[in-house]
């Protein structure tokens, strides 16, 4: 236990969670994972990870954040729809950090996954209408990961911001999407191959033919 060493006293505005600088753009980013905390889902039938995401590039955008909530493990199994989408998304996460998937699944601590970096797509989700009406706010979630390892099928495309950054976005409900995304007005991103250097050390299944 480490106690701070002095009075403290909590009295911020926490509402307001801070850090974020706004949605990002839609675009081709170098991230990392600050943070990956399990929890139990809402029904307490499941597990969900709560993630923290930092930008490192474009340098434009490094030190932004946005965060993800995936249900990793669920009574109801693929019957239930977040788990469907979150435990992939985790099992690709595992892979882009350079995780070997057999040591992952013996030891599936998601410390593993912390502070090393991948590329991905960051796309926009527009929110959903609330219960008692309106919409929730957008939010930034990944659209698709670029592997490094032997394996990979796609090449790392340039990092930047995609169009004039409001592309891609998945539209939850029927309606008009929501105020652009601010971007820096650069052209689209084009794809070009990984330096070979760049591929993560160490042994990936899946990788082998």
């Amino acid at each position: 236990m480490a106690k701070l060493g002095f009075d403290y006293q909590v009295d911020s505005d926490t509402d307001k969670q801070g850090g974020s600088g706004g949605i990002l753009p839609h675009m081709y980013a170098r991230l990392q994972v600050e943070s990956a905390t399990p929890t139990d889902t809402k029904d307490a039938k499941g597990t969900q990870v709560e993630l923290t995401f930092e930008v490192i590039g474009p340098a434009e955008l490094a030190g932004r954040k946005f965060w993800a909530y995936w249900t990793v493990a669920h009574a109801d199994g693929y019957q239930h729809g977040a788990y469907k989408y979150g435990k992939p998304m985790l099992d690709r996460l595992v892979r882009a950090t350079g995780n070997d998937a057999e040591e992952f699944s013996r030891d599936p601590d998601t410390d593993h996954l912390l502070f090393k970096s991948f590329v991905a797509e960051v796309g926009i989700q527009v929110g959903n209408k609330k219960p008692e009406g309106g919409f929730y706010k957008d939010k930034n979630q990944i659209d698709k990961f670029f592997f490094e390892d032997a394996g990979a099928k796609d090449p790392v495309p340039e990092l930047g911001v995609i169009g004039d950054g409001t592309q891609g976005k998945k539209l939850n409900e029927d309606r008009p999407a929501s105020a652009p995304a601010a971007n820096d007005n650069r052209p689209a991103a084009a794809a070009k191959p990984a330096a070979a250097s760049a591929a993560p050390a160490g042994r990936r299944p899946w990788g082998q033919k």
